[in-house]
């Protein structure tokens, strides 16, 4: 069922609760990136927000001057918005959210590369993880793109590594006071949430190589299996979207490389796509390793 207003505030006070019931270095300020179109924090715990509920955590004007108004896609009620990260047996899951939950090490600063780039690294005993964030836009489609590498950072080889990348999309409670969203899997790349007052809409998608599935959960699973399972837990509620990967074994010391993202509009056709004459994001991204790769063959047969 969906989540009540009251017992969102339950929840939140109850991470915050744990939260100082715990040893947690001071946080330092976010890093903001923004264009005309999006404007997001990236927190100390290496997700999208500015730590909690301070703002920014997404905002998007669909005219692309800057005026974002009130409408957040991530800070009312209880921020959620994270990855985690699990293996076959268990041994080195890993997870990391914008309400400060997870064990990706202490809290640190991510790293401004640009006024629309940025960048967060962090490990524990078994994974180091990077994440890089760029924001683009194409014919009206605005994308906050997510590069993500996880490296076994251990001397033995981890199996049946997953991935999972998940956001609650609020984009009408600040303006409407409904956690409400009219929610949509597309297909195994694409699932969002829209705001059925405001109309804005945020999609996850991935074109990524690797398999993924896309979907929509209730509650609000942080599992990638329950993703990759093809979770769709319905049209309406207070949901949220993930993309789940499954990985593979990692070798000690290998990397896997993930592209995948957020994609923003004014109307759920836009932010998925619909209302572009060019490619999806991601597909540039794999129209260039395509064409990258057609070189490398031509270049060995010529050879």
């Amino acid at each position: 069922m969906a989540i009540s207003n009251f017992s969102k505030k339950t929840l939140r006070l109850a991470i915050l609760a744990l939260i100082g019931s715990q040893a947690i270095p001071a946080l330092a300020t976010p890093v903001v990136i923004q264009n005309g179109y999006v404007k997001a924090g990236v927190s100390d715990y290496g997700t999208l927000g500015s730590n909690s509920d301070n703002p920014p955590g997404i905002l998007f004007d669909k005219t692309g001057t800057s005026n974002y108004g009130i409408n957040d896609f991530l800070t009312p009620g209880t921020p959620f918005e994270g990855f985690y990260v699990t293996t076959a047996s268990g041994v080195g899951n890993s997870s990391s959210n914008n309400s400060g939950g997870g064990n990706f090490g202490a809290a640190h600063s991510p790293t401004s590369l640009s006024a629309t780039s940025a960048s967060w690294s962090g490990s524990n005993a078994y994974f180091s993880i990077l994440n890089t964030y760029s924001l683009t836009t194409l014919s009206g489609q605005s994308v906050i793109a997510v590069n993500t590498v996880l490296t076994n950072i251990t001397n033995a080889a981890l199996a049946g590594v997953s991935f999972l990348r998940t956001l609650d999309p609020d984009p009408d409670v600040n303006a409407f006071g409904s956690y409400s969203t009219n929610n949509v899997v597309l297909s195994d790349n694409q699932a969002g949430g829209t705001g059925p007052a405001s109309g804005q809409t945020i999609f996850i998608y991935s074109y990524d190589p690797i398999t993924h599935k896309a979907g929509v959960s209730n509650p609000w699973s942080t599992s990638p299996a329950t993703y990759l399972a093809g979770v769709n837990s319905g049209p309406v509620g207070d949901y949220a979207i993930g993309v789940g990967f499954n990985i593979g074994d990692l070798a000690a010391g290998q990397s896997v490389s993930l592209s995948y993202g957020y994609s923003l509009g004014a109307t759920k056709e836009i932010a998925a796509g619909g209302g572009s004459t060019v490619p999806e994001p991601a597909s540039w991204a794999l129209m260039g390793l395509g064409l990258a790769g057609l070189m490398a063959a031509r270049r060995r047969k010529s050879a």
